[in-house]
């Protein structure tokens, strides 16, 4: 029988009686939406946070304040998926976590009054090369065997579109070559302003008891058949945090809060640069990507311009070169983005996985110790189906969908060999 994704939204399932104090590692997307889940369902939960607090408000743009995650770095682009159709894992997580945004969002606002920017805007997606032609060609199979509409464009049909891309339709070396399939229109593309979707969880997390430890490094974690006890450094005191669970949501730095768990190894960081431009001609939301670049329309003159992908270690500051670039991109594509007013840049580090899978589930012979990470580009978009799956484990419920493709195991660093 395959599971309702919008059974517990709004519905919290509280059992006191079987209820944990779980410690969460990290306060950035996935350590906040896992909190929120567990919280409504009826644990004690404590999120630890190396940053100092996420409370002050944010800008009416989405640029990110100092001292943020990375989430709240991220574009917000929520890509077209389909759960009951998908036979891959990640297709499969992302498909049901799909499912659930229209109403976690809605549950949010109800909770917070906080309106996330959900918009399901569509997405154009564009070729300049041979090899991104290609490349959409096979998405847009694999897309068709999903059930998921996507519309082939030609190029009169993408100009009177997007007639702001005139001289770049006029340019564009694929669509000279093939005007009768120029792009592609997908209606179930959505975006969502990930500053907001911070603030909104934060809010409900301390509206449902969630208690906050900020600027506090994680020193030690040692497991018992009781408890677990985390040793903290904070610029005030040592001080050790108690707990049945432990959830490890730190991502890109994820393997390094705890070297028991062995993923010292397992997670890459790889920066992303955004930059934030504003221009009174664009009224209209929408995505457009073109390969692994994109510029997203917010509808109230914002335009997001990204993305790159850079293993530069733990830097997570922007480069003059990278942003130059972007600018570029933007006026490339559309002229009238070429000398709109810059409202900021900035960087952030994505957690990569070898596999590319995100790390979901307990510890190998552990029982109080689990992770949730590794999500890459999707931790927005992959959030609520983490939550709903690491809180179902916590409780030993079964799942919505086998979780053993992203076990903790295979990412693991071997064991040495007098161990």
């Amino acid at each position: 029988m395959t599971p309702d994704p919008t059974s517990s939204i709004g519905t919290p399932q509280r059992s006191p009686q079987d209820s944990h104090e779980i410690a969460i590692v990290g306060g950035g997307i996935i350590g906040l939406s896992t909190a929120w889940e567990l919280a409504r369902r009826g644990h004690s939960v404590t999120v630890i946070e190396r940053r100092g607090t996420a409370c002050d408000d944010t800008s009416s743009t989405d640029s990110p304040q100092t001292n943020r995650p990375t989430s709240w770095t991220a574009s917000g682009i929520l890509p077209p998926a389909n759960f009951e159709h998908a036979t891959d894992p990640l297709d499969r997580l992302r498909g049901y976590s799909h499912q659930i945004w229209p109403q976690w969002a809605g549950q949010l606002a109800r909770d917070t009054g906080i309106d996330v920017g959900l918009m399901r805007c569509g997405g154009y997606y564009l070729a300049e090369t041979v090899g991104e032609a290609a490349a959409m060609g096979g998405m847009t199979t694999y897309w068709k065997e999903l059930n998921i509409e996507c519309e082939p464009l030609t190029r009169v049909e993408v100009g009177e579109r997007l007639p702001r891309l005139s001289r770049w339709i006029s340019e564009n070396p694929w669509m000279k070559t093939r005007p009768d399939l120029a792009a592609w229109w997908v209606p179930d593309e959505h975006q969502v302003r990930p500053s907001r979707v911070l603030k909104a969880l934060l809010a409900a997390c301390i509206r449902d008891g969630v208690r906050f430890v900020y600027d506090t490094l994680v020193t030690a974690i040692d497991e018992s058949d009781q408890r677990v006890v985390i040793g903290t450094d904070s610029n005030w005191q040592h001080e050790d945090i108690l707990a049945d669970r432990v959830i490890l949501c730190g991502g890109a730095a994820t393997g390094y809060i705890a070297p028991s768990v062995r993923l010292q190894n397992a997670l890459i960081p790889v920066r992303g640069q955004i930059l934030l431009l504003h221009s009174d001609r664009f009224n209209a939301p929408s995505v457009l990507n073109i390969g692994n670049r994109y510029l997203v329309f917010r509808g109230d003159g914002h335009v997001l311009v990204g993305s790159c992908e850079e293993e530069a270690g733990f830097a997570q500051h922007t480069t003059s070169e990278m942003i130059d670039q972007l600018r570029q991109f933007a006026g490339h594509v559309c002229e009238d983005l070429a000398d709109a007013p810059e409202i900021q840049r900035w960087a952030g580090l994505r957690p990569m996985t070898f596999d590319g899978f995100p790390i979901i589930g307990r510890q190998p012979n552990s029982e109080r110790v689990y992770v949730a990470s590794g999500h890459y580009r999707s931790g927005i978009h992959l959030a609520p189906a983490t939550a709903t799956a690491m809180a179902d484990l916590i409780e030993h419920k079964p799942t919505f969908m086998d979780m053993s493709p992203f076990s903790v195991g295979k990412q693991q660093q071997p064991l040495p060999q007098n161990s």
